[in-house]
């Protein structure tokens, strides 16, 4: 079983049960399938969309090995973000309709932040260069002004030396928090009455204390050794040169604030990139966990959304040639010849699509630089359907309830997280709204026909619309992860999540399919925009 070939690579107790758990949950369900009522062939043309969201992704690897375990077939697989990766390694393992999964899942239990490049000494190598270039220039200008004959002297040094560090680590964490304490003095003096932050304001009372400490220490322990005519004076305060110094900076800031700042603004993007984390060993990891052959020869259809960062076009990476898409049933020849194309890296494509803004680089193909498809479409419903599909798998990664909170805001990772959660909530219920209307107009045509709905094909002007059964799969609490928690430990519950939530969703399904009718029974209904206008009313 699965849980047995992964034992040796899984350290944590807590990661192997969860495995084990899985074992067992598949287990049972092939034995609930042995009596469940299946039909004898799938007449639907049967789609699964797959959205972003990261780590926790993992819940879609469990939903798809439950597909596997049902022998259902998967004939298109549209997908952004994670959702991309999974896709491409389920068809990438598959010899027909139905894919393999326990690839996907051994993957997803292999990953590590660093395997993704997931890796944030970078960024301390960057602040070790900032301060050697602070020491740098600061020791070459001690030594410069130690051969004029001027230096400072230190009464205690070593304590000199700990309180500057004090002061700059206080700079380095508080910066932010430094004037919450004058603040609250100046407020108080102008009689101003409000609920102060009292955990605020003792961090402000403990930088300031961090800062002007050392401040202060240098002003009282140090002296200024400066020659004047061949004679040295020895004992000038150092506070009379430095406060004279100190009003200069200040003058100089006021005067050109501005200036600097934009002059800062050009220097400090140097050495910043596209995104967070390189795509490199992601990437490497991926070359060999996903089939590049076995995924072009996949019969399954795989659409993996990507955005052009230029001009916010979206973009579907497909498996599958555009010309041989043409003849498949049922799709929109207008969609793949505009909005469909196959490129000639497919695994660059899945990182393209994959490429969490903020998070990693953008993704240069072609003459363009591609970024994750969910800022356009986290949930690719639209493509599945022009591809063809009639039932609808939507596998969400977070609940249905949008009401639902996830977990506190205390970093600008945090933001970007909800805001791209809210997105997400956004474009799913405008995507199933418009769906939902179609599908009411097509229930209302059938029961003035006496037919299913699955039985009818509207057409509207130019355009064809089909009735399209969609079968939601989603946890009902927030998955206990994060986009950025890539850990065995964790993820391992999330995946037998997505297992078990899908086998209650596939065993609907599977009655579903049993009594819907067959496609050769479909018939097209025309509609004028007057009677549209009716019936929607």
């Amino acid at each position: 079983m699965l849980a047995a070939t992964m034992l040796h690579k899984m350290p944590k107790k807590s990661s192997i049960a969860g495995m084990i758990e899985l074992d067992l949950a598949r287990k049972q369900f092939r034995e609930e399938l042995v009596s469940a009522k299946r039909p004898a062939e799938f007449y639907s043309r049967i789609g699964v969309v797959l959205s972003g969201g990261g780590a926790k992704g993992a819940y879609e690897a469990g939903v798809l090995m439950a597909f596997e375990d049902a022998v259902i077939p998967t004939h298109i697989i549209s997908a952004t973000s994670i959702g991309s990766i999974n896709a491409a390694s389920y068809a990438g393992d598959s010899t027909g309709f139905v894919g393999k999964a326990d690839n996907t899942v051994r993957a997803w239990m292999d990953l590590t932040p660093a395997i993704l490049g997931i890796d944030w000494s970078r960024y301390i190598f960057l602040l070790a260069g900032l301060v050697a270039a602070s020491a740098g220039i600061g020791n070459f200008l001690w030594g410069w002004f130690a051969d004029q004959g001027i230096y400072l002297h230190a009464h205690h040094p070593r304590f000199t030396w700990f309180s500057l560090a004090a002061a700059g680590v206080g700079i380095l964490f508080f910066a932010d928090k430094l004037s919450y304490i004058g603040y609250l003095l100046l407020n108080m003096v102008r009689g101003r009455r409000f609920q102060p932050d009292r955990r605020k304001a003792a961090i402000s009372v403990l930088a300031n204390l961090m800062v002007w400490g050392f401040v202060i220490n240098f002003l009282a322990f140090t002296h200024l050794h400066v020659p004047l005519k061949g004679k040295t004076i020895v004992d000038l305060w150092a506070p009379l040169p430095l406060l004279a110094a100190i009003f200069f900076c200040w003058v100089f800031w006021k005067l050109f604030r501005g200036r600097l700042s934009q002059i800062s603004h050009r220097f400090l993007r140097l050495p910043l990139r596209t995104g967070l984390f390189a795509n490199f060993e992601r990437t490497k990891f991926l070359r060999t966990r996903i089939s590049e052959p076995g995924l072009r020869n996949s019969p399954i259809r795989v659409l993996m959304t990507a955005t052009d960062l230029h001009t916010g076009a979206v973009r579907f990476f497909s498996n599958t040639q555009p010309d041989e898409l043409l003849h498949d049933p049922c799709v929109s020849k207008e969609f793949v010849r505009n909005q469909v194309e196959c490129p000639r890296d497919l695994v660059q494509a899945a990182v393209a699509s994959s490429a969490y803004t903020f998070a990693f680089e953008a993704v240069p193909m072609g003459d363009q630089l591609w970024t994750d498809g969910g800022i356009v479409s986290n949930q690719p419903i639209s493509p599945a359907i022009r591809m063809g599909a009639d039932v609808l798998f939507l596998v969400l990664v977070q609940p249905l309830d949008a009401d639902m909170t996830t977990g506190p805001v205390k970093t600008f990772l945090d933001v970007g997280v909800h805001a791209w959660d809210i997105l997400i909530s956004k474009n799913f219920k405008t995507d199933i709204a418009l769906l939902n209307n179609f599908n009411r107009l097509c229930c209302i045509y059938a029961e003035e026909l006496g037919v299913r709905p699955e039985q009818l094909e509207l057409q509207i002007g130019e355009q064809h619309y089909r009735y399209v059964k969609p079968f939601s799969i989603a946890p009902e609490q927030p998955l206990p992860v994060t986009v950025l928690d890539f850990d065995a430990e964790l993820l391992a519950p999330v995946i037998v999540q997505g297992y078990r939530d899908a086998t209650r969703v596939l065993k609907e399904f599977l009655a579903y399919e049993a009594a819907r009718p067959p496609q050769n029974t479909r018939r097209v209904v025309r509609l004028a925009a007057e009677k549209l206008a009716a019936a929607a009313k």
